[in-house]
């Protein structure tokens, strides 16, 4: 007789979890589900509310540390775009680094969105300054 694969091994293993989920669910919704779905709803509830309490109360702030010295020295490498890192320091860069943070620190971004986007080729809208286009 041939060893099995551990491919069919694996398959063979696969009902006993979904088995053990089954069975959690019945224990769950046994015949007093409302109290341990009442904690199980409310701490998750809980968890979803502090994420967004941290998320408003501690935002995001830009890292300068550079990867290669430590010092906290990165900036952008073009100040009208918001891709692309350098260090001043040691002269470390990286080209597909996002600098939006940095780039948002330093003042308002509208002016810089809308630069990239008339690069790429996307329509702005009417009423927008424009930069003058070369005939």
């Amino acid at each position: 007789m041939a060893t099995p694969r551990p491919t069919k091994l694996l398959a063979f293993l696969v009902p006993f979890p979904l088995f053990a989920a089954l069975a959690l669910a019945f224990v769950i919704l046994g015949p007093r589900p409302l109290g341990i779905y009442a904690v199980v709803s409310g701490g998750l509830f809980a968890a979803i509310l502090v994420w967004i309490l941290i998320s408003v109360l501690w935002p995001a702030r830009a890292e300068r540390r550079c990867p290669r010295c430590g010092g906290e020295t990165l900036g952008r490498i073009d100040p009208n775009a918001t891709i692309g890192v350098a260090c001043s320091r040691c002269g470390f860069q990286d080209a597909e680094r996002s600098a939006w943070l940095l780039a948002e620190e330093e003042g308002p971004l509208e002016r810089i969105v809308l630069e990239e986007r008339r690069r790429r080729g996307h329509r702005v809208a009417p009423g927008v300054d424009r930069p003058p286009v070369p005939d």
